[in-house]
């Protein structure tokens, strides 16, 4: 029971470090501000920061047009 608890730790870190550098990534290239806090907030949790990030670039974006 032990191992298959490590195993699913073990992949819920990896897929959580993998999202944070893509999002940082994203950020950097995007030149959306704060791409660290970003790279931060997408080590938190696996589904909800990319979500959250996505709406951030939307918007963004949007109010950056209209300027």
């Amino acid at each position: 029971m032990i191992k298959y608890k490590t195993l699913i730790v073990a992949i819920a870190l990896i897929l959580v470090i993998i999202q944070g550098t893509l999002i940082f990534r994203d950020a950097m290239k995007k030149n959306i501000p704060y791409p660290w806090l970003w790279g931060i907030i997408g080590l938190m949790n696996i589904p909800s920061s990319t979500i959250i990030y996505l709406v951030f670039k939307t918007l963004y974006f949007k109010k950056k047009k209209r300027s």
